[in-house]
């Protein structure tokens, strides 16, 4: 099965357990981090815990499966890196990085083939994270970095029926997104859905 498949039945299980879901959801648009000017979208899916997709709100702490989907050509065509960190109010993402770090994907071109590609991250405790995707062309000529930040903890009850809602929304989203249908979150004071960076 291939990602892009995996990711889809992994939704579509999870909107048909949470159909009946009574608590607004996320909209699959603030589940997209802007990776230079490129974008990507950002899930979470906890194994043998719920079938609920998470997107800036995950459940509970524990082993979670993070999933990126790059509908971008130049993306895709790029190396990529990710790390889930934990947000300590660091100024800038690379401050204590080894300190920080929760899971790393390690430098590979993972998106060529389907535009998705997926990792695990053990999450230590409730708190806040942000995933970090830096994309890099193979002369080191070009670079993006783009953050994506998401909490752990809450109400279980209240994530999982959350997970299950924006599951819904978010089979249909990423049809949408990928087709450039889906607008781009609104700025915020303080980032809370997405930050990016870009140098060359």
């Amino acid at each position: 099965m291939s990602k892009r498949l995996f990711l889809a039945s992994l939704i579509a299980f999870g909107a048909a357990s949470g159909a009946h879901a009574q608590i607004a959801a996320e909209h699959p648009r603030f589940c997209v981090m802007n990776v230079g000017p490129t974008q990507m979208m950002f899930s979470a899916f906890q194994e043998n815990r719920t079938d609920a997709i998470f997107c800036q709100s995950v459940a509970e702490a524990g082993r979670t499966l993070i999933i990126l989907d790059a509908k971008s050509s130049e993306l895709r065509d790029m190396k990529i890196e990710a790390r889930v960190l934990r947000n300590v109010g660091q100024k800038d993402w690379r401050d204590d990085l080894d300190a920080n770090t929760i899971a790393l994907l390690p430098a590979g071109k993972y998106l060529q083939t389907g535009g998705t590609t997926s990792f695990h991250a053990d999450l230590p405790k409730d708190g806040e994270y942000m995933t970090v995707v830096r994309a890099f062309s193979d002369d080191g000529g070009k670079e993006y970095v783009g953050q994506y930040y998401f909490t752990v903890g809450g109400s279980f009850e209240q994530n999982v029926a959350a997970g299950g809602a924006v599951a819904i929304a978010s089979f249909a989203g990423l049809l949408l997104w990928r087709r450039g249908s889906v607008a781009k979150p609104a700025p915020k004071a303080k980032p809370a859905a997405s930050a990016a960076r870009q140098s060359s």
